[in-house]
């Protein structure tokens, strides 16, 4: 080999390790940003799994303590209830002793003027007791003048008085004087006797007229002392029932405001961890793209080197046995290595940006397909089901052989000739907005990062993940941001 083509082959030599080299440089250049995010990534958010889970402990431990309010109000409400039945029944009892003591007082009033009556009586028969008395003392003095007589003159008797008659009519005289004394004596004696009956008679009456009128006062006074007291009780009794209604009354209105505000604070620590599992989950998802992309990236990159080192060997082995053959008329560039797939450009929530230059490629369909130009929600359903377990994609536009969450409703809605955007976040002012409580079967469904279509029955249909596809999910598996329709 002549110096020339040694210098020539000394040289190819050296471009081939300087371009290795550069091939090696721009690989780990091309590496080292994609490890950076994921460290980055890695970082990115300071809530962690186990966060979750105690998020989720509190709210369970919020909505307990909800629930053992909610018991306590109940409580406290029946309680109350029974209270305003206690207070109408006392309340009606306090009117009933009212009423009696209303009746009773007129009873002691009437009773008062029959004791009026029993005074006039007794003073009445005070004043008979005291003629009678007289009376009775009147024929006493008359009774015991007359013994006093009798024992004055002798013991004499009416037999001898009619015998010592000297005529017949001197006797006639004497049995008329003899009968008149008896007559007399038996008339003192019968007055004194009924005067004294009179006199018993007329203490008797006083005395059960003067008891009468004492047991009558002494009852009515006993009745009215008992029915003021139980009147007395019963206003003592609603009156604490009245301030305990006041008490429960206050303690259910605590309780109530205590609900009002652990509701609040449950909504408020759902959305937050509605927003961090979300947070989590994307980040998650964003962590295992980018771990995959890293991976493949260092995988094509290896073999890209291993085949450029197996090109140089092979082509160093070709030259090392026919050294003349083999030697480069003019030292031209050496071969740069295949280019390289372009990655499609990275944008949030892990979606392409909608192509700029290249037109959308006409949307794959089943055997039979056809675009049908009218849309309804169930043939939107029914046309997207067909692609059920096909790949997921990032930045695919192919229903059959991969695509991604905004490629595939905006291929499917293509299908139907609705022509829409090529990004999730896109989508939410795409067509027309409907409320959740309104959404219908092919109804777009938009998330923070996701977007698909509403299959009904709470399910979504969509391109869901690289390690799901196209498969269907629960609607509500992560807050729903928009609902828009397009047919």
């Amino acid at each position: 080999m002549t110096t020339t083509n040694r210098d020539k082959k000394h040289s190819w030599d050296a471009r081939r390790i300087a371009v290795a080299a550069m091939a090696l440089l721009m690989a780990g250049l091309m590496i080292i940003p994609l490890v950076a995010d994921i460290v980055v990534y890695g970082h990115a958010t300071d809530v962690t799994r186990e966060d979750l889970s105690a998020m989720r402990d509190d709210i369970d431990a919020l909505r307990e303590q909800k629930d053992n309010l909610a018991t306590q109000q109940a409580e406290a409400e029946a309680t109350l209830a029974d209270l305003a039945e206690q207070e109408n029944s006392a309340v009606e009892r306090l009117n009933a002793l009212e009423d009696q003591i209303g009746l009773l007082s007129d009873q002691i009033n009437t009773t008062q003027e029959i004791i009026d009556e029993y005074d006039v009586m007794i003073e009445q028969t005070q004043t008979d007791l005291a003629e009678a008395q007289a009376n009775l003392d009147s024929y006493t003095e008359l009774f015991l003048e007359r013994v006093r007589s009798m024992e004055e003159q002798g013991t004499v008797s009416y037999w001898e008085i009619l015998f010592q008659s000297a005529s017949f009519s001197d006797l006639l005289d004497r049995f008329s004087f003899v009968n008149d004394v008896m007559t007399y004596d038996n008339d003192v004696i019968d007055n004194l006797s009924a005067a004294r009956e009179a006199v018993e008679t007329l203490e008797v009456q006083l005395e059960s007229e003067q008891s009468a009128q004492q047991e009558a006062m002494t009852e009515l006074e006993s009745e009215r002392d008992e029915l003021e007291d139980a009147a007395l009780e019963q206003e003592a009794v609603v009156a604490e029932i009245l301030a305990n209604q006041d008490l429960y009354a206050a303690q259910i209105e605590e309780l109530s405001t205590q609900q009002e505000a652990l509701v609040g604070e449950i909504s408020e620590a759902e959305q937050e961890l509605a927003a961090q599992e979300a947070a989590v989950a994307l980040e998650e998802q964003r962590q295992r793209e980018e771990a995959e992309r890293a991976a493949e990236e260092a995988r094509r990159q290896q073999e890209l080197l291993e085949q450029q080192q197996q090109q140089e060997q092979e082509q160093q082995e070709q030259e090392n046995q026919n050294p003349a053959e083999n030697e480069p008329e003019e030292p031209s560039e050496p071969e740069t290595p295949a280019e390289e797939p372009e990655e499609p450009a990275e944008e949030p929530d892990s979606e392409p940006e909608e192509p700029a230059e290249e037109p959308d490629p006409e949307p794959e369909e089943p055997s039979g397909g056809s675009s049908s130009g009218s849309a309804t929600g169930s043939a939107i359903i029914s046309y997207a089901a067909q692609f059920v377990g096909n790949p997921y994609v990032w930045g695919g536009n192919s229903l059959t052989n991969g695509i991604d969450c905004s490629g595939y409703v905006h291929q499917v809605l293509l299908h139907f000739g609705i022509s829409s955007p090529r990004q999730s976040a896109a989508f939410r002012s795409f067509g027309r907005s409907v409320s959740v409580s309104d959404m219908q079967v092919g109804d777009i469904v938009c998330y923070s990062g996701h977007v698909g279509f509403y299959a009904g029955n709470g399910q979504l249909l969509s391109a869901l993940g690289k390690n799901y596809g196209i498969t269907y999910c629960s609607v509500n598996y992560k807050p729903i941001l928009a609902v828009r329709r397009a047919w």
